[in-house]
């Protein structure tokens, strides 16, 4: 991207991202904050304690483990079983449908069949 074209308080935000690894990560993580962490920027400046309250970016790979392995629990958390149990059970009756339909394709192509290769049978 052209920084040239950037305005100017653009820049110097972006410039304050690249300096702040926790600000950094946080942007990387979930592109949707970049709006709000412009504006606060904007109005708190760059001294704020905001930004030390970010969480820390973490190195290695045991910490990553364990940041991933929390982040499932949490999703496992959120997830309605009632609702993923009908959505199963619907696929399963959708398999036995398609099922039947090719059991009764390949019934009918032998009957057909028969009847080609033995006409009077």
């Amino acid at each position: 991207m052209n920084t040239d074209a950037l305005h100017p308080s653009v820049k110097k935000f972006k410039e304050f991202v690249d300096d702040n690894p926790r600000v950094k990560e946080q942007l990387r993580k979930n592109h949707s904050y970049i709006q709000s962490y412009y504006e606060k920027w904007m109005i708190l400046g760059e001294d704020d304690p905001f930004w030390d309250s970010l969480p820390k970016v973490r190195k290695g790979g045991q910490n990553n483990k364990k940041d991933w392995m929390k982040q499932l629990g949490e999703l496992m958390q959120d997830v309605n079983w009632e609702e993923v149990s009908k959505h199963i059970e619907e696929l399963n009756g959708a398999i036995g449908q398609i099922q039947q339909l090719i059991t009764n394709v390949k019934q009918e192509s032998n009957v057909k069949r028969r009847q080609i290769e033995y006409p009077y049978y």
